[in-house]
């Protein structure tokens, strides 16, 4: 491709204990195509192994400084933010969202969690949506790991509802909106560790909604607060990149294979033709998300909610 993006955005990795993951992203950022960009704006926001809360220990010592030790041997420039204590999945990545949005005052990041490996043209991949974005002030988030459901090889890029944030660019303004509505979820996270949330207090918070997740996942809360606020968020058609998490948080290797992530494979064209974004497409896309999740609501809530019920 022949232009050459010179990215300012900061751009942030989440890692806690899976080394051997974040090892493929970080070599994997480091041979992008058709960008540049200043490693001393590369952040590694480490999260720490105790929980200060509960006294639990979360991780060993030697994953979290195996973590630190790769990301520095790739960005040597680059800023590590390691947590002393165990923050959790939800107040790391808070973390990472207030260093850029605060702190650096930054109107948009780049972040990535530590088990989606980047094609080489992943950044221009961003960079090409930064500019297809901003004449629409709603969109939210904006990514390109594409549909792992769907070989779409390229070069003609489409766009597609995001489901995972994993990673993407997101705006400041939205992510504002976002953290004024989503006080009272962050409150019911405060003085407990992530994983023993009280899970149907969250639910039981968006109750009065016409819409549901089946998670009480930061994740999951954010996509809740995007649809109530008229935030878009949207996806590439073409992987860009592709989600490596086979153990994690989320995933089992069963899940994984079930959901087709082993199957994923990054496009291998060299040059990409992103298609014009008009409005109607984003009100096909908000209207996806809207139709699952109400869907969710009418026909799963109450076993849901069942499911998470106090004995």
């Amino acid at each position: 491709m022949s232009s050459m993006y010179q990215i300012d955005t900061p751009i942030v990795l989440y890692s806690f204990d899976r080394p051997g993951y974040l090892e493929a992203v970080c070599a994997s950022l480091t041979r992008q195509k058709g960008v540049r960009y200043d490693p001393a704006k590369v952040f590694l926001l480490q999260d720490g192994a105790v929980s200060a809360r509960s006294g639990r220990r979360m991780a060993r010592d030697a994953d979290i400084e195996a973590s630190i030790a790769l990301f520095r041997r790739h960005f040597p420039e680059g800023q590590v933010r390691h947590s002393t204590e165990n923050l959790g999945v939800a107040r790391n990545i808070l973390r990472g969202e207030r260093l850029v949005f605060e702190e650096l005052d930054a109107g948009l990041g780049y972040f990535f969690e530590d088990d989606l490996e980047l094609g080489p043209w992943y950044l221009f991949a961003l960079e090409r949506l930064r500019e297809i974005t901003e004449p629409f002030p709603r969109i939210a988030y904006f990514g390109a790991y594409g549909d792992h459901r769907r070989d779409y090889p390229g070069p003609v890029v489409k766009y597609i509802p995001l489901e995972h944030h994993w990673g993407f660019g997101l705006r400041r303004h939205a992510w504002r909106r976002m953290m004024a509505w989503l006080q009272p979820y962050y409150a019911i996270l405060e003085g407990v560790d992530y994983n023993a949330r009280d899970h149907r207090r969250i639910f039981e918070l968006f109750r009065p909604l016409n819409i549901a997740s089946e998670a009480s996942s930061q994740d999951a809360a954010k996509s809740i607060a995007c649809l109530e606020l008229g935030l878009y968020r949207i996806l590439t058609t073409v992987s860009f990149g592709r989600y490596i998490g086979e153990r994690g948080n989320s995933f089992s290797p069963e899940h994984f294979r079930a959901m087709g992530f082993d199957r994923m494979r990054v496009a291998q064209s060299e040059t990409y033709d992103f298609v014009p974004l008009t409005q109607q497409k984003l009100e096909e896309i908000d209207a996806h998300h809207r139709r699952h999740y109400e869907r969710l609501r009418r026909e799963r809530f109450d076993a849901i909610l069942a499911a998470h019920s106090r004995p």
